[in-house]
């Protein structure tokens, strides 16, 4: 029997992942998420915070372990079943489609229709509500060539919304946008997590973001799990130099933890070396 609480939106136990089993990209990793929680992953890069938001996604099968939504092992679950409870927004999306915003966002109704159903009626209308929650209504004709970064995102999210979904994965969403569209969309996340209580698990680049915006912090390195808690617990000086191998001054700005990069943790020189 699984030991995995069956109050958590999303849990993993002994997940492994790797394309040569000398090297595993994830290696034994264990977490939960509860509902309605803002969830951050960070690390360096190659860490595997992109292939463990995959495998909670089902985008990837696990080589080891299992992954449960809210006590279900996902392994066993219908691929609409699971669409209709969670959904997840990546980096970049189709950039070539012609089609206009409306129409992107029907196809979030996707796993709630048979196949021979319409997207009519009551569907009609849960595309009003995420084209509304998503400040998108104003450009649901426009085409997706005619938009602006943040706002493609934006659509994207719209149709991630029209799902219903009760969780959010995102894999670095505010990548290829400037800083006032990256504010929108966290902004914007931030408005679905604590209005409409859905839950979110999020990997970011932005360490002053995650600290600002998500509840709690999972810190990976080598495919595992070395740090946890609350921004604040988590994002110390000891951490910068442990984690992502820099020198680091931590400041508070009304509570929040704000870092300020001030270099590379020197190497102390092996016994070998210094006797050359």
């Amino acid at each position: 029997m699984s030991t995995m609480n069956k109050a958590s939106a999303l849990a993993a136990a002994g997940l492994k992942y790797g394309y040569h089993a000398s090297s595993p990209i994830v290696n034994g990793l264990n977490m939960q998420v509860s509902p309605g929680e803002w969830l951050g992953i960070v690390g360096p890069n190659g860490s595997g915070k992109s292939t463990v938001l995959r495998m909670l996604a089902r985008l990837v099968s696990p080589q080891g372990g299992m992954v449960t939504m809210e006590g279900k092992d996902m392994a066993f679950m219908d691929t609409k079943a699971i669409a209709r409870q969670m959904t997840m927004l990546t980096q970049t999306q189709e950039s070539s489609l012609d089609i206009t915003v409306r129409e992107l966002v029907r196809r979030g109704r996707n796993p709630h229709l048979k196949w021979y159903e319409e997207c009519r009626g009551k569907h009609e209308e849960v595309v009003d509500w995420a084209l509304q929650v998503t400040s998108m209504s104003e450009l649901q004709n426009r085409s997706l060539l005619e938009l602006s970064g943040g706002e493609r995102q934006r659509a994207w999210l719209a149709m991630c919304m029209a799902q219903t979904p009760r969780i959010l994965l995102l894999d670095e969403p505010t990548t290829y946008l400037d800083i006032a569209h990256q504010l929108e969309l966290m902004e914007l996340i931030r408005e679905l997590n604590r209005e409409q209580g859905i839950t979110v698990v999020m990997v970011l680049h932005d360490l002053n973001q995650a600290a600002r915006y998500c509840d709690r912090i999972i810190a990976m390195k080598q495919g595992a799990i070395v740090r946890e808690g609350t921004p604040t617990d988590v994002f110390r000086v000891e951490f910068f130099r442990e984690v992502f191998g820099i020198e680091a001054k931590v400041y508070h700005d009304d509570g929040v933890p704000v870092y300020l990069p001030c270099g590379i943790v020197q190497q102390k020189p092996t016994a070998a070396a210094a006797a050359i």
